[in-house]
């Protein structure tokens, strides 16, 4: 489990991804409970090996930690609110981001 990030921690990156320690612009290891699925947005680990999508990197922040920051969901300073970003935001699998309820999708 990572600790809480204070306000000033959330505005730089963390080198290294918490659970498997890869790099920024590194793609996550398997099994890393950090990495998404890009299709669903979703956590990577446990997904169906059926899916096809991209493999996840490391950004040097918490998947979901940028949108909730522009979106204004933040629960004090530097705690994202990603529990609404994940019930309350769509998933843009062109994008690879999670965008605002209503945000009209580019036509494919």
């Amino acid at each position: 489990m990572t600790p809480r990030r204070t306000a000033a921690k959330a505005a730089s990156l963390e080198p290294s991804c918490p659970d498997c320690y890869v790099g920024i612009g590194q793609v996550h290891l398997e099994g890393c409970d950090v990495a998404r699925c890009l299709a669903t947005g979703q956590q990577r680990l446990g997904h169906a090996r059926s899916c096809r999508c991209p493999r996840d990197v490391w950004t040097g922040r918490w998947p979901g930690e940028a949108e909730c920051e522009e979106f204004g969901w933040m629960r004090g300073p530097g705690l994202p609110d990603l529990n609404r970003l994940l019930t309350t935001a769509t998933w843009d699998p062109v994008a690879c981001r999670w965008t605002r309820p209503g945000t009209p999708r580019p036509d494919c």
